[in-house]
């Protein structure tokens, strides 16, 4: 696929897809674009992709992209290739068209085994929905109707890993019991609690970057992010922190660990269609800035190596969830994701503070 035309073609399917999903959350287009373009995209700094997209009388039916990651390569194997993007009409003929397509494209690169869908790496926009399609995604949260894994299974392709979103829906606990269980942690260890200041939280960003990367490291296809990756993750959130939901832990002048909890903006991302305004832009600042909103998202935590097994990580949601609790009266969900399926003394922590299982992600694999 090439051209601008038909790049907006590309970014324009989903409309097609979803019309009728009352859950679907259309992409800012002018956001996705610029992630798209290999000009702009951080991703592109250490991969490649090329992208597909199916014509029927000369209308289109479904798209794809083809990626490969240099430091998957480096990190893991060299024969692996990825997937993303997938949009398809219910129509296996379309959805085999596209993988056919992906597939010699990856193959002339040396892959033999394609993963996906990744839109394009580990920590960006991820997994198929296989489980929750009866509520709208968290922010930064994929979705997809659910015939796609029909598709993908009639093509083959089997899971390689599932990805978990938990959800908190109690506002009735005892605050001061929990407030008491918070203090002990940090008491018996000697550590500091602090909350977002944006100085504080630049001065550390070298901490930060690198704490995220040794904290994720022994998860499940886990690739490093670049700093390119990092800043512009970093440039994207910080409109959106607020300073009681952003949680760093100190040893001294070390950081032992953080979390970024964020308000989820998709309900008010739903009403723009896809078109980010100036006017659009100041909404999205305000409700993330001041407004009360219905749910949040815990989308990061992360504790050094050296402090992990210390119940640093029940200190985090423990004052996640008072925050959420105190500060936000409307508030009924907190969403805790993405929870890689085979860590289960995390998912034990989470069901111990009453949480459950509502969105699976799954991570599909196929030899090409």
């Amino acid at each position: 696929m090439t051209g601008n035309e038909a790049l907006w073609e590309f970014l324009r399917l989903p409309w097609r897809i979803y019309r009728n999903d009352p859950y679907w959350v259309p992409p800012l287009l002018s956001v996705q674009r610029r992630f798209l373009d290999p000009a702009h995209g951080p991703f592109f700094e250490i991969g490649e992709a090329q992208y597909f997209l199916a014509l029927r009388d000369g209308l289109p039916v479904g798209r794809i992209s083809a990626h490969l990651n240099r430091l998957y390569d480096a990190r893991h194997d060299q024969f692996t290739g990825f997937f993303g993007f997938f949009e398809s009409l219910d129509d296996l003929d379309v959805a085999r068209a596209l993988f056919e397509a992906a597939g010699e494209w990856l193959r002339g690169r040396g892959k033999t085994r394609v993963v996906g869908p990744l839109n394009f790496c580990i920590y960006d926009d991820m997994g198929l929905l296989v489980e929750g399609f009866d509520s709208m995604p968290a922010l930064m949260q994929t979705h997809n109707p659910p015939y796609y894994r029909d598709l993908l299974v009639a093509l083959g392709f089997r899971q390689a890993m599932d990805w978990l979103a938990f959800k908190a829906t109690e506002r009735y606990v005892d605050t001061a019991a929990m407030e008491k269980q918070f203090q002990r942690i940090l008491a018996r260890q000697n550590l500091v609690f602090t909350t977002y200041r944006p100085r504080e939280l630049e001065r550390r960003a070298d901490e930060v970057f690198a704490l995220f990367n040794e904290a994720w490291s022994p998860n499940w296809g886990h690739v490093p992010l670049t700093r390119r990756q990092f800043q512009t993750l970093m440039h994207d959130l910080k409109p959106l922190l607020r300073p009681k939901l952003v949680n760093l832990i100190l040893d001294g002048e070390r950081l032992a660990g953080f979390s970024v909890t964020v308000p989820d903006l998709n309900p008010l991302i739903k009403k723009m269609n896809g078109r980010l305004t100036l006017w659009g832009k100041l909404r999205l600042l305000y409700a993330a800035k001041f407004q009360h909103f219905k749910k949040a998202r815990a989308m990061v935590l992360g504790v050094a190596q050296p402090y992990q097994r210390r119940h640093l990580h029940h200190a985090m949601i423990i004052r996640t969830y008072l925050t959420v609790i105190r500060d936000n009266p409307v508030c009924e969900v907190c969403d805790f994701s993405l929870v890689p399926a085979n860590l289960p003394h995390w998912i034990k922590v989470l069901e111990a503070f009453g949480c459950r299982r509502y969105k699976v992600f799954r991570l599909l694999e196929k030899e090409i």
